[in-house]
């Protein structure tokens, strides 16, 4: 690509950047006129208009933590799978590379890094974590064609 082709992209990219900015600004601004609030609630009464704001900022900041609190289980659950499958991939791998790259899976079949390897004839003779990263990949692209 040129560089006059990158331009409109690079300042699109950065305008994004600037909106993203200011979205995140103005949450935390509202954020921590809650907590100033709350703290002026605890040392006395508060004034009628800031009882209002209070009422109208608290239920708005509730539930952007709680949506946090979901998007951080969500990613927690995603890295904790992603993990697990590294895991059996891995010890796929290893049974591939230990049966020389001819089979070893359930039943008899090939294992799932075995037979994508065979069918792209590309990685004979790989030690257990020589290359590991291309077999993780084939089995995932090969998963994710299967339509699985």
């Amino acid at each position: 690509m040129e560089l006059a082709e990158l331009q409109p992209k690079v300042a699109q990219r950065q305008k994004q950047k600037e909106r993203s900015a200011d979205w995140h600004r103005a949450r935390k601004a509202v954020a921590d006129r809650v907590a100033v609030l709350e703290e002026l609630a605890e040392q006395g009464p508060l004034t009628v208009e800031q009882a209002v704001e209070l009422a109208k900022l608290q239920p708005k900041v509730a539930q952007q933590k709680q949506k946090q609190k979901e998007r951080d289980a969500d990613r927690y659950q995603g890295r904790k799978a992603a993990a697990a499958q590294v895991a059996v991939l891995e010890e796929l791998a290893e049974q591939w590379a230990a049966d020389g790259g001819a089979g070893g899976g359930v039943g008899g079949a090939p294992a799932e890094g075995a037979a994508v390897a065979e069918t792209e004839g590309k990685v004979g003779g790989l030690a257990p974590r020589e290359g590991l990263l291309s077999i993780v990949l084939r089995c995932w692209r090969s998963w994710r064609s299967s339509g699985r």
